[in-house]
């Protein structure tokens, strides 16, 4: 029997389940931060694999998930946390403050208090709830890059979790190929540019692949693991991509390293989420960010596929 879907207020369920048998004991996870493309698609490989899914998001209305509930609760609100905990086995975060330009009231949720407290709120949630295991999804490049907020307040996550004596498991992961699809609208106009000569390297993932590769991880006991994609490639091999999908001229723009600096500075009168977004997307666009790779999708089909469902959607 399919649930129905409803709304509640925060910390309550907003989906009923009907109850599980203790057999079943071990394969129910809590998974935070579900509401975003890379919750989406490890909702989709967790359930493919038999497990009941439980997502923990701020706005129900945000969450596209094939859930089997819904709990909507605020990291930074403790209170609404602890019944998303009830009869949970497992928890996987990829919670954590937006890594894009926010507004100004967006961006006083700073990534040391999401990415940072916020995670330790869900992790002495958990403690309590004698969850079994924790797994947590950070950026690839925090252990060679910590000078960046937001990898700083990932890797102080990282050492709170390793401190437990719970089963964890930490996934370094590169960006997903759903993170490069304003660079593709952009290639549309041809307003593209990278940071810099654009020749740093990086290893996007499929979402999808991703997933498989946590949920492996957690089957095989792993704990730790740093994840990228199949393909090897500069930022403006990328650029040159999204413009050539489109039938567009590959020629790529750029903003020199004095600009760039500059830029990432005066994002601070945007807020200090804005300054972090534009220092890490600055360090990156200078630092060969490779993972080791794991997957089958490649970036240049993914573009592709993407032009495909937005020109027959009009």
């Amino acid at each position: 029997m399919q649930n129905q879907r409803r709304r509640g207020r925060s910390g309550k369920p907003v989906t009923s389940a009907a109850p599980e048998s203790k057999a079943e004991r071990g394969k129910r996870v809590l998974l935070a931060g579900a509401s975003s493309v890379r919750g989406a698609a490890l909702a989709g490989e967790l359930k493919r694999r038999g497990y009941s899914v439980r997502g923990l998001t701020r706005r129900a209305s945000n969450v596209t998930a094939d859930l089997d509930e819904i709990y909507v609760g605020d990291l930074l609100d403790a209170s609404t946390l602890p019944p998303a905990f009830e009869h949970m086995d497992i928890v996987i975060s990829l919670a954590g403050a937006p890594q894009r330009f926010v507004g100004v009231r967006g961006g006083r949720r700073t990534f040391a208090h999401v990415d940072d407290g916020g995670n330790r709120a869900l992790l002495a949630v958990a403690a309590k709830a004698n969850v079994n295991r924790f797994a947590y999804v950070a950026n690839y490049g925090g252990r060679f890059m910590g000078m960046s907020e937001i990898l700083r307040a990932q890797e102080s996550f990282i050492a709170a979790l390793r401190s437990t004596s719970m089963r964890i498991l930490v996934v370094r992961a590169a960006p997903v190929f759903a993170s490069y699809e304003p660079l593709l609208r952009r290639a549309r106009k041809r307003r593209v540019r990278v940071i810099g000569d654009g020749w740093s390297e990086i290893n996007p993932i499929h979402e999808e692949d991703l997933a498989t590769v946590i949920v492996d991880a957690l089957e095989e006991n792993e704990s730790q693991l740093d994840v990228g994609g199949p393909d090897v490639l500069t930022h403006r091999e990328i650029a040159e991509l999204a413009l050539a999908v489109w039938d567009r001229e590959p020629k790529v723009g750029g903003l020199p390293r004095v600009l760039a600096n500059y830029w990432a500075q005066f994002a601070r009168f945007r807020g200090g989420h804005n300054k972090a977004v534009s220092a890490l997307q600055t360090a990156v666009a200078f630092t060969d960010v490779v993972a080791p790779s794991f997957g089958e999708q490649h970036l240049h089909a993914y573009f592709a596929d993407r032009v495909a469902a937005w020109s027959n959607n009009g």
